[in-house]
């Protein structure tokens, strides 16, 4: 769990997000709205997924003094 150390939050953070594994990936380009667009989704192909994340800065008041606290 992570808070601010400024205002105290402990709920929405700004940051990055990093996933890797075997995926499927699938795309339509059957989108009659916008030619230059795709949709797509992917489904994990196996158990060895692996996800990580980087908490910046707190959403709220934009300050980088996040830390990481117990719960």
């Amino acid at each position: 769990m992570y808070k601010c150390q400024n205002c105290g939050n402990t709920f929405k953070f700004i940051g990055t997000v990093k996933e890797e594994g075997t995926a499927y990936i699938y795309q339509n380009m059957d989108n009659k709205n916008d030619i230059d667009s795709l949709t797509w989704a992917f489904l994990t192909r196996d158990n060895n997924w692996h996800s990580s994340h980087n908490i910046t800065r707190c959403f709220y008041c934009n300050s980088d003094k996040v830390i990481n606290i117990k719960i």
